[in-house]
């Protein structure tokens, strides 16, 4: 009975979704980068985004935890939901928004200060540790969770900057889960990485996805039907197909999607 109980609690919350995007549109100036996008992101999974350049699936990505905020020029409308709160209302704290939706960049982007400092950082802003040992603690568990503990635990006062570029993007995901989000947003995270260094990052999301939502902006088709439960596909602006990543790599409902999955464009 308390194991029905707890596949019924589990499915019932993915059956609701994390975040909701309900038509958004962005505009930079005269450019109407997204137009009209609603999508649903659920716990426990990988949503993939994928499409050709420019076609708005960053810009999107972006819009989840309000980093267009500080584009000059930009306007966004529509509503996104977190926990069926609406991200843009006046009331916000941004600041607290980024710590429950974090992000990891293209380029491993590390502080210019050591691997301890580097993961310590938001916790000590955000107040999650009481002490040292509270803070030790924590920075310990993200690298661990990162994959990337036992590779920098003699070396914890070293630059984060020195590390191997994919050492620094496990080191970008240890600083992202140390605040404790609920969702992590990923722009190309693997891009400027070798096939190596890639591999440990998708195993690492998959580890990931058993406690967060995870949204993946990925030009590569092969990674997106590896490592995601779902897919979108963008083009020009617009979401032309969502679904099942099994059903969007296999029997795509669109034609542009099957278009651009066979590689007749994009």
């Amino acid at each position: 009975m308390q194991q029905s109980m707890t596949e019924f609690k589990n499915m019932t919350e993915q059956a609701v979704p994390k975040m909701s995007a309900r038509d958004i549109h962005v505009r930079y100036g005269d450019n109407h980068a997204v137009k009209g996008i609603s999508l649903d992101l659920h716990l426990n999974e990988i949503t993939s985004l994928i499409g050709p350049s420019g076609c708005g699936k960053s810009t999107f990505l972006r819009c989840l935890n309000r980093m267009n905020d500080s584009v000059a020029g930009c306007k966004v409308t529509g509503q996104i939901l977190l926990d069926n709160k609406n991200i843009y209302d006046q009331n916000i704290d941004v600041v607290q928004l980024r710590a429950r939706v974090g992000m990891v960049f293209q380029k491993p982007n590390p502080f210019p200060k050591s691997i301890y400092d580097n993961v310590a950082y938001g916790p000590r802003i955000h107040g999650l540790a009481h002490n040292r040992t509270d803070l030790d603690e924590i920075v310990e568990t993200s690298l661990e969770r990162a994959g990337l503990w036992q590779e920098v635990k003699d070396r914890m006062d070293s630059p984060g900057t020195a590390l191997s570029g994919g050492q620094q993007q496990r080191l970008c995901i240890a600083r992202a889960i140390a605040v404790n989000p609920e969702v992590i947003l990923m722009d190309e995270p693997c891009s400027a990485l070798d096939p190596i260094a890639t591999a440990k990052v998708e195993t690492l999301m998959d580890e990931l996805k058993s406690e967060y939502a995870i949204v993946i902006v990925t030009h590569s088709m092969q990674q997106a039907a590896r490592i995601s439960q779902k897919t979108a596909f963008f083009h020009l602006g617009e979401l032309v197909e969502q679904g099942d990543t099994t059903q969007i790599f296999t029997a795509p409902r669109n034609e542009k999607t099957r278009d651009y999955i066979t590689g007749r464009f994009g």
